[in-house]
């Protein structure tokens, strides 16, 4: 069994030169997941350059089910309660739009990347969701969409419905196939930008030991670097899910539980992907716990177990726009950011290019909303600073090395030290003994056995050396 995802034997098959020189670009795009690169394709004929601070597609790209649907849980009749019919719609017509384009991409370049038509489905175990899902159906098809009723065979449930045109694919091929059609002298990986700067009109964005000089930022990154002033923490929360892959041969086939705790399966190839056990990252602590729970359901030795992280935006719209003069970010998926970061590569350059899109309402990032879960997030954000001083894993040892809080890991005969502080925010650290990372409890920053930070919102590694 691997600790990792199905998607990490997919390789990226090109390496990108690390910033060593000051550079200046008219637009600089922050982050190489699907959605930065899917930005970048759209800006490819710009002056545009993008970094990434590890390698491209090593985030939470390679952690994602790869479903392209706009056939969405329960996220418009969220949408509904928050606003009405008539955003819930417009934002279902983004997601089969942002369905058209990719597979645009993908014929028109011929990018071979498991791209394939499957029957999705919404189901609950549960009789208090019946009445919502049928609720869901009669605006589906309102919004002249086919919908079946109760024909799934997979899995045991009281209620279904399904709808036949969405696909799925394998986002690393997909990224990989893309890059082809990209100048390589474009992009630079292990890049981090630790700094960025507004003077006379120009963003000055820092590494280590270089800097860029751009007109325009676009933050492409999973969780935005930034606390203040926007109170981003305020705006969302964190979920995370637990997920496995396993040998079994199955229809062509896409599902998902209508409500939390999700349950959601595709098949890829001669193997299933099933994830579940979702909560609110803050909210437990216990991976292993949850790990478990994930291989008793299953009854199935898997090949690959893995996390992910999802961001949950108060109304259930991403952010994507601008957060600022010459600033643009894109995030906040709402767990479907396959959909989302093909459509925000659209935005985003109609966006730079002030072309109309009429989307960008939909989407921005400073709109007003009609309800908020402002008092919940901030609770549940403090809840997770608590868990770190007080959830300790027997596996490490605790100590302070040069007045600095420690964490020690032995495994074999190899020592790891690391700080036991997030740099981003100063909460204490989790030991995923499952993944072998530690993983921050508040913003979701994650770092490598090393203290190297594999994903944000931390721009900083948290390794430490003891004297000897």
């Amino acid at each position: 069994m691997k600790n990792k995802s199905i998607w990490s034997d997919t390789k990226i098959n090109k390496n990108y030169k690390e910033l060593s020189s000051d550079i200046k670009t008219d637009i600089l795009i922050i982050g190489g997941g699907i959605t930065g690169i899917n930005i970048l394709y759209n800006l490819k004929d710009e002056d545009v350059i993008l970094v990434e601070r590890n390698k491209i597609g090593s985030g939470v790209t390679l952690n994602t089910t790869g479903k392209l649907t706009y056939f969405q849980d329960n996220i418009y009749n969220n949408i509904i309660k928050n606003y009405d019919e008539k955003t819930a719609s417009l934002y279902l017509k983004s997601q089969i739009e942002a369905i058209e384009i990719i597979k645009e991409i993908i014929n028109n370049n011929n990018i071979e990347c498991d791209f394939t038509k499957t029957k999705s489905y919404v189901f609950t175990d549960k009789k208090e969701d019946i009445e919502n899902i049928k609720l869901l159906k009669q605006f589906l098809e309102k919004n002249n969409i086919k919908v079946y009723e109760n024909d799934m065979k997979v899995l045991k449930y009281l209620y279904s419905i399904s709808v036949d045109d969405t696909y799925h694919f394998n986002p690393i091929k997909y990224i990989d196939r893309l890059l082809n059609l990209i100048d390589k002298n474009k992009i630079y990986e292990n890049t981090n930008i630790i700094d960025i700067k507004y003077k006379d009109d120009k963003y000055i964005c820092s590494t280590k030991t270089n800097k860029i000089i751009a007109n325009k930022i676009v933050l492409a990154t999973h969780y935005p670097y930034f606390i203040y002033p926007y109170f981003f923490p305020l705006k969302c929360f964190l979920e995370k899910s637990y997920l496995v892959s396993f040998k079994e041969k199955i229809d062509n086939i896409s599902l998902i539980s209508y409500n939390k705790p999700t349950t959601s399966m595709r098949n890829y190839k001669d193997n299933v992907i099933y994830l579940s056990e979702t909560h609110g990252l803050c909210n437990e602590v216990d991976d292993k716990t949850h790990f478990n729970n994930l291989l008793n359901k299953i009854d199935k030795k898997p090949d690959y177990i893995w996390s992910n992280i999802d961001i949950i935006t108060n109304d259930y719209i991403p952010y994507i726009g601008y957060m600022k003069k010459d600033f643009l970010i894109s995030t906040g998926y709402n767990t479907w950011g396959m959909t989302n970061s093909v459509l925000s590569g659209k935005i985003i350059s109609d966006l730079i290019h002030n072309k109309k899109n009429e989307y960008v309402k939909l989407f921005d990032p400073k709109r007003s909303k009609k309800k908020l879960r402002i008092l919940s997030d901030t609770f549940s954000t403090l809840k997770g600073y608590y868990e770190g001083f007080t959830n300790k894993n027997s596996k490490i040892k605790y100590t302070k090395i040069n007045g600095i809080d420690a964490m020690i890991y032995k495994e074999d005969d190899k020592e790891y030290i690391v700080k036991r502080k997030c740099p981003h925010a100063k909460c204490n650290l989790l030991f995923n003994e499952e993944e072998l990372t530690f993983d921050c409890p508040c913003h979701a920053s994650r770092f490598d056995l090393e203290g190297n930070a594999i994903k944000g919102p931390s721009k900083y590694n948290i390794k430490i050396k003891k004297d000897k």
